[in-house]
């Protein structure tokens, strides 16, 4: 899909004019620092105390990307160069501030305290007075996120309003359920045989009256041992083996589709003085298309407060000048897709000393 967004760009640039690229930014940027010390941890192995304390090395950020993406009034170009890693909250905002062509993509490979992982992001957007056109792609693997959205809508403006509606058709991987519940009831199977199964063996040992456990990892054919308790093993290696379970048979059941009904609404005020940009796009209604699309009706959704089919995508910048000197702003967004809330808040106060 990733694919396909880059060549929707290239067709569009060669298609339609030469200033696709016009006022665009292309940026690569690299950071490192230091990482966060872990609290100290230690074990006790023949008669031998061990530190075990995780030791983190630097924490990174490289970034490779392309933007054109209009800003709105109220915003402001701090930095001489584009890295990156800001956090623009109109970015997310399904009316922009010009009509045409904007897009992003945007590729960061980040190490944060010894977790690795890559954050994807690629929209192309086409907006007119009477409809918007949207195609995104997302991977945000620290939390476990991806998608594909096709998003096309009617759009209607009335005064500071902007109201719209229309159809989505996203991929994502399986969400929702987790495969080990099928595989392993804990009532019937003790553990041992499960660790077993995921390439693990026990050998008991004692000391006086007390028996516990060593633990070995046999998967490679090779005999390595990896904890000499019971408790070691289930801390630190038993909960990663089902997650890797899990991760295993979900990939095994390949890419859901699914379509939703999109109502949007949008209202943007600029003033001197204050700014107010608000939006709620809801999902109100979803067609799954396999055998494995989102159940939104699962009994463990039963004890939300807003029921799991209701899906929504909001943001909000508000920010006033009291006088010269004293401001004040809140801004912030909230998604949440397949009961995977992703969100960030920013409130303060700025004072200008005359």
């Amino acid at each position: 899909m990733k694919n396909l967004l880059f060549l929707f760009v290239l067709i569009c640039s060669t298609s339609f004019s030469q200033n696709f690229f016009k006022y665009s930014t292309f940026y690569i940027s690299s950071s490192v620092g230091s990482s966060t010390i872990e609290s100290g941890q230690y074990k006790i192995e023949n008669k031998e105390l061990i530190n075990i304390t995780q030791v983190n090395p630097f924490d990174y950020n490289y970034t490779i990307g392309w933007r054109k993406v209009a800003r709105f009034d109220y915003e402001y170009k701090v930095k001489t160069f584009y890295d990156g890693t800001e956090s623009t909250v109109s970015n997310k905002a399904p009316i922009g501030n010009a009509k045409g062509f904007e897009y992003l993509a945007n590729i960061s490979l980040v190490r944060d305290r010894g977790n690795e992982f890559v954050n994807q992001d690629f929209f192309l957007r086409y907006l007119s007075d009477s409809y918007l056109i949207k195609t995104q792609f997302v991977d945000n693997q620290k939390i476990d996120l991806k998608y594909v959205l096709a998003d096309i809508r009617w759009r209607k403006t009335v005064g500071n309003f902007d109201f719209s509606i229309g159809t989505t058709f996203r991929m994502h991987p399986a969400y929702g359920f987790l495969p080990i519940y099928d595989f392993w009831d804990p009532a019937v199977t003790p553990f041992s045989a499960i660790a077993e199964d995921f390439g693990y063996v026990s050998e008991p040992w004692s000391q006086g009256n007390y028996t516990n456990y060593d633990w070995f990892d046999v998967s490679s054919g090779d005999s390595i041992q990896v904890a000499h308790t019971t408790g070691e093993f289930m801390r630190y290696h038993f909960g990663n083996a089902i997650d890797e379970f899990n991760r295993a048979e979900l990939k095994k059941l390949g890419i859901q589709k699914e379509l939703s009904l999109v109502l949007g609404a949008a209202y943007y005020k600029h003033t001197p003085q204050w700014w107010l940009h608000g939006w709620m796009n809801i999902l109100p209604y979803h067609y799954g298309l396999d055998d494995y699309s989102f159940d939104y009706t699962l009994p463990q959704w039963d004890e939300e407060t807003i029921p799991a089919a209701i899906e929504w995508d909001a943001g909000l910048v508000f920010g006033v000048k009291f006088n010269k000197s004293f401001g004040f702003f809140i801004e912030g967004t909230h998604q949440r897709y397949w009961m995977k809330p992703l969100y960030e808040f920013k409130v303060g106060i700025n004072y200008l000393f005359l």
